[in-house]
């Protein structure tokens, strides 16, 4: 008999224990999702911050893209406009306008009041266009004259429109008046153009704006600065003694 006693108290032992267990354990899960309340309102900026580390990360990624895209497309531009200017080259063949002497008079220079230069030359310049498939319009044309560095005349010639493998004789006539010299320049003017002289070194620089004509719609303006060197006897019947274009 004792040993059903001990049996029972035994099982009632274990029911209040378990009974005891059942009912603390919503205080203990209460407790737990309050610590947990506790901890979120204690760290509350913890999840915008690595939201906003990733939308930088996505916005950073989304630039270079970008970047990477407009380089792509500059580099293809500048490859594009090469390729063009070597098929138009390779299809025209264009060569730049020729500017020569085909005949030139020191009428009169001679040296005044010590150093001023007075001289009347006239000139027959030729402008050539080599080219094969290219027509050339020439809208300013300018023609300075220089001896020994310095500017002694000038002249401007109307424009004109030149074929493809055609020349244009122009006519110039450059007439200076009075214009100073160092005294060794116009030592030197003096001793070439006197009787027996070797004559004088003038130099014909030009300034041309040409408009290039490819076909019917491309076009291209370039200035250019063809230049001769002439060589020319003493007057008044100063011819063409040497002369290089």
């Amino acid at each position: 008999m004792s040993n059903n006693f001990y049996d029972r108290q035994r099982d009632h032992h274990l029911a209040s224990s378990s009974h005891q267990t059942n009912q603390h354990s919503p205080h203990q899960n209460h407790n737990q999702i309050h610590n947990q309340h506790q901890n979120a309102q204690q760290y509350p900026y913890t999840k915008p911050l690595i939201t906003f580390q990733r939308r930088k990360r996505k916005r950073t990624s989304t630039l270079a893209w970008c970047m990477t895209l407009v380089c792509a497309i500059f580099w293809l531009a500048v490859i594009l406009c090469g390729l063009a200017v070597l098929v138009v080259y390779l299809v025209y063949r264009p060569k730049t306008p020729q500017l020569k002497i085909a005949a030139a008079t020191l009428n009169a220079g001679y040296i005044d009041t010590g150093n001023l230069l007075n001289a009347d030359i006239t000139l027959l310049a030729n402008v050539i266009n080599p080219n094969k498939k290219v027509d050339i319009y020439f809208s300013y044309l300018q023609m300075d004259m220089y001896f020994q560095g310095i500017m002694i005349g000038t002249q401007v010639i109307d424009a004109f429109y030149e074929p493809r493998g055609g020349a244009n004789l122009k006519n110039l006539h450059i007439i200076t008046s009075a214009v100073p010299l160092p005294l060794q320049v116009a030592q030197e003017w003096g001793n070439g153009t006197q009787d027996g002289g070797g004559g004088v070194a003038l130099h014909l620089q030009g300034r041309f704006r040409t408009r290039w004509l490819f076909g019917r719609w491309l076009r291209f303006t370039n200035w250019l600065k063809p230049g001769c060197k002439i060589l020319m006897g003493p007057p008044p019947n100063g011819v063409i003694l040497r002369t290089n274009c």
